[in-house]
């Protein structure tokens, strides 16, 4: 109802629109891109992180595989040892101690096959749990643990890491949004103008029904809200993201070149090992049990140097799987993606 004029209003129609100005509209569009940017570089360095975990153990399995086999066959060489010491006793060429010592480091070799085994299997559980199986599942490992070992230039692997790193992308790209973030913060201080219709019918009026249709804008005005509590906050989270670049670089040269010394070690140990103790490993395990067989050695001077021997064989097997491990270190600290 209308008290100056007496009209009756029947409906009032009012339609509100509030537009954006100085350019807010895009740098709102711009800010939610470069968050989805720093989220998908969070996403790749979560991948990295969980890759580095499943490749190692992948070959700590691999490693134990290896072990496993050369326990069994060791305790191969203990049953044959133990079959010639009891024809050499009982054709009383040997005291029933020596025999008995035999049958000993037989028992012993047959103990450490358990132990592998059961290492082995853990280990599997381990991958498994990474992969995501289930635990029965099955599971083949294929694969070489010897690689041909490469030299890697230490200048050339920084800069790739600083390249392609995801977390320090991740953390540059939180540096961009802040700013983006800021630059709307200062445009959001100029007034956005909101403009208004209005539709209204009027049934009863000196001369009979009319419909009226009007408009208007409005402009606040940001006398107390010049947004500088947003400001500040924003400002603290730029100079923090800053810092953090700063502070996920170094962490990123530190790795890398912590990463780089392991891989070293472990691939001149790698080539030591096989340019001088390799051959001559597998040399003397042949030649120590056809001299205990022909009676040109002992039972005691068999085991001192098959105990050098099985040393330097489980040595080398760790030693490669040392060297995967440095090799899979290594690339994560590059960030290489495979």
């Amino acid at each position: 109802n209308n008290p100056g004029s007496g009209n009756e209003i029947d409906s009032q129609v009012m339609l509100q629109q509030e537009v954006e100005v100085a350019g807010q509209r895009g740098l709102r569009r711009e800010e939610a891109v470069r968050n989805v940017s720093r989220v998908a570089a969070q996403v790749q360095d979560r991948e990295r992180l969980i890759t580095g975990q499943v490749k190692r153990a992948f070959f700590q399995a691999l490693t134990l595989e290896k072990i496993l086999i050369l326990r069994k066959e060791i305790e191969t060489l203990n049953r044959r040892i133990r079959d010639a010491s009891q024809a050499r006793f009982k054709a009383g060429v040997i005291p029933i101690m020596e025999y008995n010592l035999a049958e000993i480091r037989y028992g012993q070799a047959r103990k450490e096959i358990f132990a592998a085994v059961a290492s082995f299997q853990n280990s599997l559980v381990d991958l498994r749990r990474l992969l995501g199986w289930e635990p029965d599942r099955s599971i083949e490992l294929k694969g070489q643990l010897r690689n041909l070992p490469k030299t890697l230039p230490l200048p050339d692997l920084l800069q790739r890491a600083q390249a392609q790193r995801p977390d320090l992308l991740e953390a540059k790209r939180e540096v961009s949004r802040v700013e983006a973030a800021l630059d709307l913060t200062r445009r959001l201080i100029v007034p956005n103008p909101t403009f208004q219709g209005i539709y209204w019918t009027e049934t009863e009026g000196p001369q009979g029904p009319s419909k009226l249709v009007g408009g208007g804008i409005s402009i606040p005005l940001p006398v107390f809200d010049r947004k500088q509590g947003e400001l500040v906050t924003q400002g603290g989270e730029l100079n923090r993201g800053r810092h953090q670049v700063v502070s996920v670089t170094r962490n990123i040269e530190q790795e890398v070149k912590t990463a780089f010394l392991a891989y070293e070690a472990a691939r001149q140990s790698v080539e030591v090992f096989e340019a001088e103790v390799l051959e001559r490993i597998e040399e003397n395990f042949q030649f120590i049990e056809i001299a205990y067989r022909e009676g040109k050695i002992g039972l005691l001077q068999l085991i001192v140097v098959q105990d050098d021997l099985i040393a330097a064989q489980l040595s080398y097997v760790n030693s490669l799987g040392q060297y995967r491990e440095a090799e899979v270190n290594l690339a994560q600290a590059v960030g290489e993606k495979s």
